[in-house]
């Protein structure tokens, strides 16, 4: 008995360290790829130059909805006849026919196919009602079975709010998309993925997606913990405040940690959540538009910081392609390529210990550092995955593989999170 009782302890201490060490194998790196084409980030990617060895599930993007919005462009969505179905691009149907080709690369990888988007409209006529779901649901049925995917992912950009009226959108969203993902899980049944990725805003899983009744049905939520550079925030995707670059109107004082916060206090579970990383840097919109303080009267009228960027400064940019007026989107190997590898050397390398993540400033006419432009690297990626796993969640979701330079940000997560996959 003396020798038992010795032993019970040991072999708690041993099992506490087999399921640390089983749960630090079960973590979960979700990489979104372009395939598609989209608002952002331009034309689709080729899918024959994909890398998922280092990834445990990849989200095709995108698949669209057939509606009847009156600002839909795409004339193919507009076919009455198949309103409320899935609409696949002839690219995106030819990279899904070589799906079975990425499994003999990682034979362990689960491949879903991503609906929607920024500015993907149909999500909120589809979900309106019993029968407009039903369409849906028997659509994403056929879509999962002709190519043998692993299950669906919805990106509804957003529930009520509409992408701020880009998008068609009512108050019945919230309700109407618990609905929608209740259906369909009962449809799908346990055997298929069924997930979701949401906004950072605080209004998310306040008003717009109703986390406890979706959570159920849900295998796991992709957080799209970045495009924070707005307002007066500097940062596209910091980790924690910045002191060195602090925001100045509250409401834009975002951050990871904020946004996984917000999503626990609405009762969704650690481990059921995703941290989105961004694969990509944005000039923050502070360094071309007037800060506004959309919290105090009359704001319009009285912006609280002023565009710092001159002429010379849009000017740089324009010459590696980028039109700051329309967007402030760079992709990570074009950031190592064309920023970090500059010939005439016009950017500096930073690190902000505060926010854990990089950033470049470049020089002003009077010789002052201006904050150019901020983005993840593998020391910001190794210690978001440290994050993930001192927070419990289930594992990272990425925006976007294509964007990656020669698989050094996958890789240095895959590495962090403990993900070895069988080849």
């Amino acid at each position: 008995m003396k020798f038992t009782r010795r032993l019970l302890p040991l072999l708690a201490v041993m099992q506490l360290v087999w399921s640390s060490s089983a749960l630090a194998e079960n973590y979960l790196s979700v990489g979104y790829f372009n395939g598609g084409g989209d608002v952002t980030a331009g034309p689709g990617g080729d899918i024959d130059k994909l890398d998922v060895r280092q990834i445990t599930h990849l989200n095709y993007s995108f698949g669209l909805i057939y509606n009847d919005e009156k600002g839909e462009t795409n004339a193919a969505l507009k076919d009455a006849a198949k309103l409320h179905q899935i609409w696949l691009s002839p690219k995106v149907m030819s990279d899904l026919q070589k799906v079975p080709q990425l499994r003999q690369q990682n034979p362990q990888l689960k491949v879903l196919l991503s609906v929607g988007g920024w500015g993907a409209r149909g999500f909120s006529g589809t979900a309106a009602s019993p029968e407009s779901r039903a369409v849906f649901i028997k659509s994403a049925q056929d879509v999962i079975q002709q190519y043998g995917l692993d299950g669906i992912d919805l990106d509804w950009e957003y529930p009520i709010n509409g992408a701020w009226g880009l998008v068609d959108a009512t108050k019945a969203d919230r309700d109407n998309f618990t609905a929608l993902l209740n259906e369909l899980r009962q449809a799908l049944g346990k055997e298929k993925l069924l997930t979701i990725a949401v906004g950072a805003n605080v209004q998310s899983p306040k008003e717009w997606v109703d986390v406890k009744a979706i959570a159920p049905a849900l295998d796991y939520i992709n957080l799209m913990t970045y495009d924070m550079a707005y307002g007066t925030q500097y940062f596209n995707a910091n980790l924690y405040d910045s002191k060195t670059w602090p925001t100045v109107a509250a409401a834009d004082k975002y951050s990871a940690d904020f946004v996984v916060n917000n999503y626990l206090a609405a009762g969704l579970k650690p481990s059921q959540m995703n941290l989105g990383i961004g694969f990509y840097g944005r000039v923050p919109k502070r360094a071309t538009e007037p800060g506004i303080d959309w919290d105090k009267a009359d704001a319009a009228k009285h912006p609280v910081t002023q565009p710092y960027f001159g002429a010379p400064e849009r000017a740089v940019f324009s010459s590696f392609g980028l039109d700051l007026t329309k967007d402030s989107y760079f992709k990570y190997n074009d950031i190592v390529s064309k920023l970090l590898n500059d010939p005439q050397k016009r950017f500096t390398e930073r690190w902000d210990d505060d926010a854990k993540v990089p950033y470049l400033t470049m020089k002003s006419a009077d010789g002052k550092d201006l904050f150019a432009i901020s983005y993840e690297n593998p020391k910001s990626v190794a210690i978001k995955g440290e994050y993930i796993k001192s927070k419990g969640l289930g594992g990272a979701m990425f925006w976007e593989y294509g964007a990656d330079d020669n698989n050094q940000l996958a890789k240095q997560l895959a590495e962090t999170l403990g993900i070895k996959t069988k080849h």
